[in-house]
């Protein structure tokens, strides 16, 4: 019979009615103020997100939101930013009129938009710079600094997690920002470029991190998996089969002994079995493997949609084999850039309207991502040339060609070999029908004979008739070639057949048309015309 273990109950010890010391407590107050940052551009570091929520610091860290946020802002990056302004209903290039307040704006406001952003930014840096905070972070911020003339001096740029954004009683917008003295800013509108991803309220926009929570945590939650797979040499794990019946605590230290003989860095060193253990490696599982893969490969198509971008164009193989390149760059600049442009320019647009007027503009070029190959190039050039668009000076600068010092090199030119139907045939009517049937290329500039007053019975300035033309000899050879040598149309000229140059007539009036025949073609009389149509 089991013995029964009492238990002696334990002795009251006295309590101290003295208390104990409060522990000290800091005042509560905004943990935010208490920071601060090295640079303007680092992030605030306060605050611990609930739940899953997804960090852009650990959204960025997925390679396909990485890719297609560098796709994005290097193409914002790429566009020239130009500045332009509408004066008697012409539209000029501000850099034109530099100085000239009547053609163009403060050359402050020029230089910071396209020249010098701020002291240590190229434009590119800073543009593309705006467009990766907009992509990731649902928007941008950068400083206006004024001068004395409320022109543009500097943009500065601001970190979106240092800004916050309210709508003020007149509905323009307020910002706050948090500076480096680790105090909270407030900053009018005309103070600041805001660039703002889509959003639900109009005022922000919305981070991808929001939108793409699950896609993110997915692919983290997949990174994980793949890092602990390969950690662990790529090979499934393995069972200890004994013969012997350990309890738990035997279990455990048997467990943690085997590790660390050869787990880790001792992994591979060849393990030895006693009391008949066994080491039986786990069959991994095929299906789990394969669904790795697909989860993995459907991750980047994800992202893609949710900014527009053409997979193929961020290395997705399969993508590629759907579609062309230049389908996809189609795609790319018409759904997915151009929002992107028109979002920035409205943004800097905002700013100029309230500054110089409606009549002062920003946008940004797209062209350099539209160039095409050297033959496109080429024909597209031809086809400006030809419509009197684009100067040849023009074009070699859109090439990188050093500019020419001729003037004509500055002026466009018409071609003029096009006409209309009616108007090819109302001047094929005002062609003789003679005149077009022996011309004579060059006339008697490139004869090779010397002209004669008189031959054959007719002399220079005789009008004379033939066919069912007439004109007036201006050219008498009687030896030589009329015309050039060689060509079909050219006459050889003889004492007894002497060729004459003549002028054709239409209508009693001179035209431009010469033509090339044989004194014993011609008659000093009109020709008349008989019952069978022929002359006499």
């Amino acid at each position: 019979m089991p013995r029964a273990i009492s238990k002696a109950p334990r002795r009251a010890t006295p309590t101290k009615t003295t208390k104990r010391p409060a522990s000290r407590r800091s005042p509560r107050s905004d943990a935010r103020s208490a920071i601060t940052a090295s640079t303007l551009l680092d992030p605030l570091a306060w605050g611990s997100y609930a739940g899953r929520r997804v960090h852009p610091d650990v959204a960025i860290r997925v390679s396909s939101v990485f890719a297609v946020c560098r796709f994005i802002a290097q193409a914002v990056g790429c566009m020239s930013p130009r500045l332009k302004v509408r004066i008697g209903g012409k539209t000029l290039d501000a850099v034109q009129g530099f100085g000239d307040p009547e053609t163009s704006p403060n050359r402050q406001c020029v230089a910071a938009l396209r020249v010098r952003p701020n002291p240590w930014q190229s434009p590119f840096d800073f543009w593309t710079l705006q467009g990766y905070w907009t992509a990731l972070h649902g928007g941008g911020f950068a400083r206006v600094v004024s001068g004395i003339r409320g022109s543009m001096t500097h943009l500065i740029p601001l970190h979106p997690r240092r800004m916050r954004t309210t709508q003020l009683d007149d509905y323009t917008l307020g910002y706050e920002w948090f500076d480096l003295k680790g105090r909270w800013t407030r900053l009018d509108q005309s103070e600041v470029l805001h660039f703002r991803w889509l959003g639900d309220n109009g005022i922000t926009g919305t981070p991808a991190t929001d939108t793409l929570s699950t896609a993110i945590s997915l692919a983290r939650e997949l990174d994980t998996a793949a890092m602990a797979h390969w950690k662990n040499g790529a090979r499934p794990d393995f069972v200890i089969e004994t013969a012997k019946r350990l309890d738990d605590t035997t279990a455990a230290r048997y467990r943690n002994e085997f590790r660390d003989l050869y787990g880790g860095e001792n992994r591979g060193v060849p393990a030895v079995m006693t009391n008949g253990d066994k080491l039986v490696p786990m069959q991994s599982n095929t299906m789990e493997q394969s669904q790795y893969q697909q989860l993995r490969e459907s991750i980047l198509p994800e992202v893609c949609s949710h900014w527009g971008v053409p997979a193929s164009l961020v290395g997705d193989a399969k993508a590629q084999r759907y579609g062309s390149p230049e389908a996809d760059n189609l795609a790319a600049q018409v759904w997915c850039l151009l929002p992107w442009q028109k979002r920035f320019e409205g943004a800097v647009n905002l700013w100029l309207n309230d500054t110089y007027g409606e009549n002062t503009f920003f946008q940004l070029d797209n062209r350099a991502l539209l160039r095409g190959d050297s033959v496109a190039r080429a024909n597209l050039y031809r086809a400006l040339f030809a419509m009197s668009a684009i100067t040849p000076n023009e074009i070699r600068d859109l090439e990188d060609f050093p500019l020419l010092e001729e003037p004509e090199a500055d002026k466009t030119f018409l071609q003029l070999g096009f006409s209309t139907l009616q108007m090819a045939a109302n001047q094929a009517q005002k062609v003789p029908a003679g005149a077009a049937a022996d011309p004579v290329p060059g006339g008697a500039d490139n004869s090779q004979g010397e002209s004669v007053p008189a031959a054959g019975g007719f002399t220079i300035g005789q009008r004379v008739y033939w066919a069912d033309a007439d004109g007036v000899i201006e050219h008498l050879m009687t030896s030589g070639t009329l015309g050039v040598e060689g060509s079909p149309f050219a006459i050889e000229a003889t004492p007894e057949q002497p060729a004459a140059l003549i002028r054709v007539y239409l209508n009693d009036e001179p035209t431009e048309f010469t033509v090339g025949k044989l004194t014993s073609e011609l008659s000093a009389t009109p020709l008349s015309t008989d019952s069978t149509g022929g002359t006499t």
